[in-house]
């Protein structure tokens, strides 16, 4: 990722639309997990700028990890200890140097990370290794190659996937998913709509090549609140993994358990 992408995500995931709504749906998919797991961890992995785990912070002990060193040091400074005790980040990589918490972790967040990846599935496959027996991975990553835009190149996305590529990546891995689908589904006809007239256009959506641009108040919440409003309906498919939630959607989303016999870390 570009690093003015570092400073784009810091000034806008408290207020965008849809950083708002993506916690609205899985915060309730997340809490589900974690039921009965109280002192467990969740690990975000490739954590960037640090609002998904400031805001889980708020009910959990959190671990954000990210290889860029920008990345770390804005999320420290915007959510000190001081004030997010349950909050701690740290500069490294996956797996080595989350080796000393995996016995404790619960569930890792691989957020938009994928994507990023040049090897994708062996990536998962240490993951996959590193987690504890039962331990839950919860991946979204962008959905759709006809979606592909300015955005994607400036985010340093190296692909978007569909359905079967993301099923693909767990494969004889060892692990029982619990709920893939797609998402961000209401909203697909007019960001493909925006992304089209964009690219023709050789132009992007918002600020500095990307498609992150904080609209006015009303149009941001009414994005929100369409966005959010599937949130039901994703949550009611755990457990039916073959029964997806939106058989189209900007984003795809998916929970993974880890077998009860897994590798030791």
């Amino acid at each position: 990722m570009k690093p003015e992408m570092f400073s784009i995500h810091a000034d806008v995931e408290s207020r965008h639309w849809w950083f708002q709504a993506r916690r609205r749906i899985l915060f309730p998919l997340i809490r589900q997990v974690m039921a009965g797991q109280e002192g467990d961890l969740i690990v975000d992995v490739g954590c960037g700028t640090g609002g998904t785990v400031a805001a889980l912070s708020e009910e959990y002990d959190c671990l954000g990890i990210d290889d860029s060193k920008l990345a770390i040091e804005t999320a420290q400074a915007a959510y000190p200890q001081t004030t997010h005790p349950q909050a701690t980040f740290r500069h490294g990589r996956m797996p080595d140097d989350l080796r000393d918490v995996a016995s404790r972790t619960g569930l890792y967040l691989l957020m938009d990370v994928l994507e990023h990846v040049e090897d994708d599935r062996a990536f998962l496959a240490d993951l996959i290794a590193l987690a504890r027996p039962g331990a839950h991975i919860l991946i979204t990553v962008p959905a759709g190659p006809q979606l592909w835009s300015r955005h994607d190149v400036t985010a340093g996305h190296l692909r978007r996937y569909e359905h079967d590529t993301l099923t693909s990546l767990w494969r004889d891995q060892g692990v029982s998913p619990r709920l893939v689908t797609f998402f961000n589904s209401r909203l697909y006809p007019l960001i493909r709509l925006a992304r089209f007239v964009a690219n023709r256009m050789g132009t992007s959506c918002g600020r500095e090549g990307s498609d992150f641009h904080v609209p006015p108040p009303p149009v941001n919440a009414l994005l929100q609140g369409i966005f959010a409003g599937e949130g039901k309906r994703v949550l009611s498919r755990l457990d039916q993994p073959e029964v997806p939630a939106y058989g189209r959607g900007v984003s795809l989303l998916a929970l993974i358990r880890c077998a009860e016999l897994n590798r030791s870390p």
